[in-house]
Order: structure tokens, then C-alpha cells, then sequence
């Protein structure tokens, strides 16, 4: 079958045609299994930092520590992503690296790396927070909210 007999075939196809297709090449994965596996390795990451707190906690006050803990995690998720050795752990991790600051690292990082032919300034310094600049603004407009309704309440 040629491309265009290929295009021409796939315009034809309905709705339950194409999910035949998908599920046919797309392995459904085990949800329970994926659950379990972002539990144990976000948890991880929760130790991690916990024991970087603490070592902090020794030269610090609490929260300078909690500080320096955050600023080591986006180090560390943006070196990861920068060797491109992030991508591998998060197949095998899931989601428990997504959700705490790696993730955020690590989108932030990728940004900037697939905009760094543009240069540092339309490049790096326009693309470094398009997928995180979501995160970041919602952060602030729920802390706000949030902080309100706290502060009515106590």
C-alpha cells in the first residue's frame, strides 16, 4: 500500500476503527502497578529530602534548610535531564518523579534545551518557562486563595 492509498484509507476510518488501531498498538498499562511504583519512588524522594534537610538543619536554621533542600532537588533533576539520563528513571519511576520539584526541573530544563539553537536571550532566556509557567502561576494564584481562606479562619 502506497502513502497515498495510506491517507485515503485513514480520512475513511471512523471513530472505532481508530481505537481498534490504537489498542492493537498501544499495550494498555497495569494502573495498580504504576500506582504502587510513583508511591515507593515519590516517597523516595521524600526521604531524599528529609535527609538533605537534616543535614542542612546542622549549619542552618529550618528554613534556610528547606530552602537549600529545594534549590539541591532542582539541581539535581536538571543535571538528570541535562545528561538525559532523567527521561530513562521516569520510565521506570512514573509519576513520583513528576509531582515533587524534579519534575519541575526537569520541565523547565527540558525548555530551555530544545530552545538553546536559538541563543540565550530568544532562546533559553524566552523558552525556559513555557511548560512551567503554568505551574507557577497557578502556585501563586491558589497560594493566594488558599491563604485567604486560612486567614479568615484562624
Amino acid at each position: 500500500m502506497n502513502k497515498k492509498q495510506l491517507i485515503a484509507n485513514n480520512n475513511d476510518m471512523n471513530n472505532e476503527e481508530y481505537d481498534k488501531l490504537i489498542k492493537k498498538h498501544i499495550k494498555e498499562e497495569n494502573v495498580l502497578k504504576n500506582m504502587i511504583i510513583s508511591f515507593f519512588s515519590g516517597g523516595l524522594i521524600g526521604l531524599l529530602g528529609e535527609v538533605l534537610t537534616n543535614i542542612f538543619l546542622k549549619y542552618n536554621n529550618l528554613n534556610d534548610s528547606y530552602l537549600m533542600t529545594f534549590v539541591v532537588l532542582i539541581i539535581i533533576g536538571s543535571l538528570l535531564t541535562g545528561i538525559g539520563f532523567f527521561d530513562k528513571i521516569l520510565s521506570v519511576c512514573k509519576c513520583g518523579l513528576i509531582v515533587p520539584s524534579t519534575g519541575f526541573a526537569n520541565t523547565m530544563t527540558s525548555s530551555a534545551m530544545d530552545a538553546r539553537s536559538e541563543g540565550f536571550i530568544k532562546g533559553i532566556g524566552a523558552s525556559i518557562f513555557k511548560l512551567t509557567g503554568s505551574i507557577i502561576l497557578y502556585g501563586i494564584f491558589f497560594g493566594i486563595i488558599f491563604g485567604f481562606i486560612r486567614s479568615m479562619i484562624l
